[in-house]
């Protein structure tokens, strides 16, 4: 598991870039796992999103998603993200920022993770396997 302890939203471009950073990491490791037939591919893995921590920024490789029976936002992007770079499509994590109330009422931001086409569309694999909504 891969992990990013502080994230300073204060300036969300430079946050984004390390958590997209981090993120390449553990798509290279996603796609040494896809090589061996160690996990089959995201959409066909029963895997589901499962909400974690807002504050963490962990990622976790496709075995352990699959062992888990879920992923967040992260871990479910990166693990799609290596499939299709696989496939020959490249495929880049993009990070948006949204606005969230803690449980004082303090306002902030947490990152979401998607991914962006080589035709510049984009795809959330979190709302694809249950999130309802960024």
């Amino acid at each position: 598991m891969l992990c990013l302890v502080e994230v300073d939203t204060t300036d969300r471009e430079q946050a984004a870039l390390e958590v997209c950073a981090l993120a390449e990491v553990a798509i290279s490791e996603a796609r040494r796992e896809l090589r061996t037939g160690a996990v089959p591919f995201l959409y066909q893995s029963g895997a589901k999103f499962v909400e974690q921590n807002s504050n963490a920024c962990c990622f976790r490789p496709p075995s352990e998603v699959l062992a888990r029976k879920g992923g967040d936002c992260k871990q479910l992007t990166t693990w799609r993200i290596a499939e299709l770079r696989e496939a020959g499509i490249d495929a880049k994590p993009r990070v948006i920022w949204l606005e969230a109330t803690d449980g004082t009422g303090v306002k902030g931001f947490i990152a979401h993770m998607l991914l962006r086409l080589p035709d510049n569309n984009l795809e959330d694999p979190s709302v694809n396997l249950g999130m309802s909504s960024p």
